[in-house]
This record gives structure tokens, sequence and C-alpha cells, in this order.
């Protein structure tokens, strides 16, 4: 048993906290100091932390307690995709943890992690719980799940922009995100981790959810207009997805049929139920719907009948 535990503490790998913000200093902070306390509490494993700001008029005034693992860079393009793809670059770990700016991870998420990257040594893609840590409820009903899976394609909502792992190899492999996709991005304004996981399943690597790798996010009540953003980047991403991934073409008909139906079956039950009507003022499954069509319209229209029509820029 001692034997085993030594071999479990025993690691060579580096990990690099990627975070890309804009102008959420304060939610900025909370970030990095959730990353040095769960340093604190794991010091013995490397770490950095690297941090890109875009579009800042003026250098951000963070305060840090560890100096030397943080550095801060800044830029004028705009877009998380082009924000992530930037650090990978310049980053020196061999597993990468890609975090929104409002977001945190745990005390014992390195020890936790540096522990499963060496039981799950022939995986290079995780994903971990994300919770609401002031309300102390799962960000998504399919938080509630404890178990350690395996995901496929279906299951490609436990894969969150904000809770995600990828070794650095795997990286170098199937290249960074699509910059099309992200928050910031000119063309499709989300989708960019739904887009890396359905790409390293192309790739045949195993995505593997890891319960007890907790990050936590605030839990939101999106607007119309967010819900319209997010029903068309996904139509857009598993148009896309769906073009290159031909030999899964059921699967992505599949998760567009399931995504339609829901939605339809909300739309006429919310006809007979208040519960429905309710539940709709924060879902609005109807801008969900049109946003879903207009993406998978928008995405062939962008891609294909654009430059027919020589309109590409």
């Amino acid at each position: 048993m001692d034997s085993k535990r030594t071999k479990i503490n025993k690691t060579d790998n580096k990990f690099s906290f990627i975070i890309a913000s804009i102008d959420r200093d304060k939610q900025l902070q909370e970030c990095i100091a959730s990353i040095e306390k769960a340093y604190e509490y794991k010091p013995d494993i490397p770490i950095e932390i690297l941090v890109v700001i875009q579009k800042a008029k003026q250098k951000k005034d963070i305060l840090m307690r560890y100096h030397k693992i943080t550095t801060f860079y800044y830029i004028d393009e705009v877009g998380l995709s082009v924000a992530r793809n930037f650090a990978i670059r310049r980053s020196t770990g061999n597993y990468l943890v890609f975090l929104d700016d409002d977001a945190k991870v745990n005390e014992n998420f390195i020890e936790i992690l540096s522990e499963k990257v060496i039981i799950y040594d022939k995986i290079n893609a995780f994903c971990g719980k994300l919770v609401d840590q002031t309300r102390n409820i799962p960000f998504s009903p399919l938080f509630y799940n404890n178990k350690v899976k395996k995901l496929n394609r279906i299951q490609y909502q436990y894969f969150m922009g904000s809770a995600h792992v990828l070794s650095k190899k795997i990286i170098e492999k199937i290249g960074g995100y699509d910059e099309r996709f992200g928050f910031g991005s000119k063309h499709y304004h989300g989708a960019e981790e739904t887009d890396m996981f359905f790409r390293l399943k192309i790739a045949k690597e195993e995505v593997i959810y890891l319960p007890d790798l907790i990050f936590f996010h605030p839990v939101i009540y999106p607007s119309v207009q967010y819900v319209y953003n997010y029903g068309y980047v996904l139509g857009a991403v598993l148009t896309k997805n769906c073009i290159y991934d031909k030999a899964y073409f059921f699967m992505y008909f599949l998760v567009v049929l399931e995504v339609t139906m829901r939605g339809l079956t909300r739309l006429l039950q919310k006809l007979f139920f208040k519960k429905i009507r309710d539940k709709d003022q924060i879902y609005h499954y109807a801008h969900r719907l049109k946003g879903l069509f207009g993406g998978i319209k928008g995405f062939i229209y962008d891609n294909y009948l654009a430059k027919k029509e020589g309109k590409d820029d």
C-alpha cells in the first residue's frame, strides 16, 4: 500500500493554468487567488499561471502572493480562442488547465489533478465538476453525477469551457482552439470547448470526466440574446463537425434532433402548465431553437455558399 501511495504522489508533471480576461479585475483576482491557494495546498507540484489580457487600456493591478509563477500578457486582439492559443504557445507545462476569469478551483485541485494524470497516464483530456460555490449547487444537473465517466459524443455537455484540462502533446497533435469559435469571435460567439471536444473524439482520444476535480463557476440566468447565441454556436459547431466527422454523422444528427424535440416539447407544455411557462422565462426555449437552426444555416453559408458567391473575407 505504501509503495502504491509513493508511486501516485511521485510526478514530474507541470501544470499551466491559462486564463483569458478583458475587464473583470475582481473576478480575475479571485481566480488567481484560488490557484495560489491550491498551490499552497500542494507546493511540490510545479505550476505556472498565464493570464492573457485583451484590449486593456492600462496594466492591471492584481494582487499576487507568488509573482514568480504568474505572467501577464497584453494583446490587442479579442477572442477567447485567440487568447488561449496565445498562452498555449508560451506555456511550459505538460498539462494545461483552462479557466474563465470568473471561475475558481478547489483548494485540493492540484493534488487531485496530479494524482489523476498518473492514474490515467494514457489519457490526454479531462473535464471536472463545475459547482456554484456560493449557492453550493452544481452548475448543471449533469454534475450531480459523482462517477468517473469516459465520455462519448452525446455527452459533450460535460466538457465545459471553464472546466477542462488538456495535455500539451494532444494540443500539438490536433492544433489549438478554432479561433472562429469562442467569446469575442466575430464569427461564432462561443462553443470553442465543444468544438475542441469533438476534435478530440475525431482524433480517437478518450475524454474522462473526473467528479473529484472541482471547478467553481456561478450559475447564470441568461438573457434572451445569450440563449439565442448559445443555440446559434451549438448549431454551427455541430454542423462543422458533422461535415468533418462523417462516420458519426448520425450521432450529430441525434444531438440536433434531441435538442429540437426537447425544445418543442417544452413549448407545447408551456401552453398547459404554469411551471413550464415560468421556466421559459429563464431558458427561452423558442429562442434556443431559432438559434440552433440559425447556426446550422449560418455555418453552411459562411463556409461554403459565401465563398461561391465571392463574399468570403
